[in-house]
């Protein structure tokens, strides 16, 4: 699938271009330039947890030729959900939901599925989960969207596992929801739960996608019930969408506030800046909270009216919005890192970084946060990877202090760089354990040719989790 910016990518986690379509594009993939970090004597914020895995990493081969992780949830009991894609031989339309649960040090939790691996296949489509939420119940709730062979016609798809793993009956068509909406396909990007258990999805209503350069998305929200109902009182008939200036625009991250409304994070397209950070912001019933933004909407360009795309986003206990992921020049020179703070009003906050926005650089090329993540101390972690066909692609994190500056406590100078291997990789995905720990997910290549494995780095964070 491509957007109207003529970016590769899956629907699942898309940027400039995704894992899984840089896998595809590059065919053999490229040996890594990257150097493994060397461990300081002392175990300091940004290292690598010796108690995770083998030195703090985990590679997981699904039994397929390509295996791709896209989301990670933590459990109250500390083990770690990562759902992600999964096919054979590169036939993509066999691409199918895989969720891994693994012990707290990293083993396959051999009480979940078939030996810690759950596989659900959507016969006949491409299949990509993007997101996962562990419910108070143990439940887990996994979005994505399935779609037909080069014709991009699918829907959201929503799945819900009972805790041993099993589809759960109760929920929707024996544990999977489909939902369509008005537009030639859809696809959904981001899960949030309410406090009263109705389940929020978001993503992108792709409205006309007929030609490269006329194709017109918005961004799609709906809403269920607990069993995988629509819930009527959102919208129409459960569902929301949002047109910006009649171009691209489409949802990554989706948050709930205390109060009920709710916040779409992502980006939109226009003919004078290109893509855009892009915020909606929502009262409970799905009407636009004109009170935030310009009529419920917010757009930031970082300088240079180049692509411009939220990736992810957190919400502060203060009603201050964190975006994160990456900015790009016009000519496509320089792509970095990119972060983001709003007020509760939408407006940029000028107290963090410069001016409300940040960008961070590894000095590699087409870097993109996939994840932003608050500590409890109110500093913020901002989890990716290049995402080229160059040879740098690994994992890379970097953390800011509240103000937006780097914190030179975390690894070298507030970055850290994780190599898997002499093969490209990078972090899809991320989430903070109770303790502080940071867990980043996403994908590690092999030296078979045309294929991955799940990729998983657990690092010390040195501080608790935020709210």
């Amino acid at each position: 699938m491509r957007t109207g910016a003529g970016t590769r990518h899956t629907p699942a986690r898309r940027a400039h271009g995704s894992s899984s379509q840089l896998l595809r594009a590059v065919g053999v993939l490229s040996l890594l330039g990257g150097v493994l970090t060397t461990a300081p004597a002392l175990a300091a914020p940004g290292d690598l947890d010796p108690t995770f895995g083998r030195g703090g990493k985990v590679m997981t081969d699904i039994g397929f030729s390509t295996d791709i992780a896209t989301a990670v949830a933590v459990q109250p009991d500390g083990k770690l959900v990562v759902v992600g894609t999964t096919y054979t031989n590169n036939d993509f339309s066999d691409e199918d939901f895989v969720i891994v649960r693994y012990n707290a040090n990293g083993t396959l939790d051999s009480t979940f599925g078939v030996n810690g691996k759950v596989v659900t296949d959507f016969r006949g489509l491409a299949a990509e989960p993007s997101s996962v939420v562990i419910q108070p119940d143990g439940k887990i709730l996994v979005a994505g969207g399935a779609f037909p062979l080069f014709v991009f016609a699918g829907d959201f798809k929503l799945a819900r596992y009972d805790p041993d793993g099993t589809l759960d009956a109760t929920f929707g068509s024996g544990g999977i929801v489909t939902t369509s909406f008005p537009g030639q396909g859809s696809y959904a990007s981001a899960l949030a739960l309410q406090s009263d258990g109705k389940i929020i999805a978001a993503g992108t209503d792709y409205v006309d996608f007929s030609s490269e350069d006329s194709s017109d998305t918005d961004f799609a929200l709906a809403r269920y019930n607990a069993d995988g109902t629509p819930d009527a009182t959102f919208g129409q008939g459960g569902q929301v969408t949002t047109d910006f200036d009649g171009y691209n625009d489409d949802v990554f991250s989706v948050l709930v506030q205390p109060d009920g409304r709710i916040v779409a994070v992502g980006s939109a397209k226009n003919p004078t800046n290109y893509y855009d950070f892009a915020l909606a912001r929502y009262a409970s019933d799905g009407t636009l909270d004109t009170s935030f933004g310009r009529a419920g909407k917010v757009r930031t360009d970082f300088g240079q009216h180049g692509f411009d795309q939220a990736r992810s986003a957190v919400l502060q206990p203060d009603g201050r919005i964190v975006a994160a992921g990456f900015a790009i020049t016009l000519n496509g020179a320089h792509q970095n890192f990119a972060v983001a703070r709003y007020g509760a009003n939408g407006l940029l906050d000028r107290t963090f970084a410069n001016g409300g926005k940040r960008q961070i650089d590894f000095g590699s090329c087409c870097q993109s946060a996939n994840e932003v993540l608050l500590q409890g101390d109110g500093k913020l972690v901002v989890v990716g990877y290049p995402n080229s066909e160059s040879t740098d692609s690994d994992f890379t994190l970097a953390r800011l202090v509240p103000n937006g500056a780097l914190d030179a406590g975390f690894g070298s100078g507030g970055k850290v760089r994780t190599s898997f291997g002499d093969l490209n990789g990078g972090a899809n995905g991320a989430a903070l354990q109770p303790d502080g720990r940071i867990v980043a997910v996403g994908f590690q290549a092999t030296d078979t040719p045309r294929s991955a494995q799940f990729a998983i780095a657990r690092y010390l964070g040195g501080a608790a989790a935020g709210p």
